[in-house]
């Protein structure tokens, strides 16, 4: 994706696919894995199966973020602050959702103290986000309508107004199509079908 690229209101960044990136700081090695996750339950298991994984690792810290008001992170026995936190203002710094970062450290034998574990954690994460492909998405909303043929043209039309899309359509006494909108817009669009057909058309 093009870093230039300006984002719509309802668009957002995501993992395009997994990705591995390690670093090594005073002899310890941090094992960043960054993997794309659509939702809580996701992370949980792609968690529970990297630490599986690396089972002989110091620690497994992780950070995900699902979206705005859905995010978690951990320290997994190292200091409190010194790691998930660190990973979490990465992820939140590429402005990045639907991920999970997983940094799996194993001791080198120097201690790094606090600042060193919060540079060590942040750093890690940050490399591999850089070099992870990011694709966006985008938030739609559903809506379900039903119309007489003779106001199909001007319901097309208005879909591509609004840059909205069909997602499935019936063709049988009436139409029936169920479209997927920008969710900004959604209630826009509603409202100017029903002033441009009187409210002749079903629209949910």
């Amino acid at each position: 994706m093009n870093k230039s690229t300006t984002l719509k209101p309802d668009d957002y960044l995501v993992p395009k696919s997994k990705h591995q990136h390690e670093i090594k700081v005073k002899g310890s090695r941090f094992l960043c894995t960054v993997i794309p996750c659509a939702s809580k339950k996701e992370a949980e298991e792609e968690y529970a199966a990297i630490k599986k994984k690396y089972y002989d690792a110091t620690h497994n810290c992780f950070a995900w973020r699902i979206n705005q008001e859905e995010f978690r992170y951990s320290d997994d026995g190292e200091p409190s602050g010194t790691a998930g936190k660190p990973i979490l203002q990465a992820i939140d710094g590429k402005e990045l959702k639907e991920v999970l970062c997983i940094v799996t450290r194993y001791y080198g034998g120097t201690k790094l103290g606090t600042g060193g574990l919060i540079r060590a954690y942040g750093d890690s994460t940050v490399q591999a986000l850089t070099n992870t492909p990011i694709k966006i998405k985008t938030h739609w909303a559903e809506v379900n309508i039903e119309f007489d043929y003779t106001f199909e043209n001007l319901i097309r039309r208005t879909l591509a107004e609004f840059n909205g899309k069909i997602e499935d359509s019936d063709y049988s006494e009436i139409v029936k199509m169920r479209l997927a909108l920008p969710q900004s817009v959604c209630d826009s669009f509603k409202s100017k079908i029903l002033e441009t057909t009187n409210s002749q058309i079903n629209i949910s």
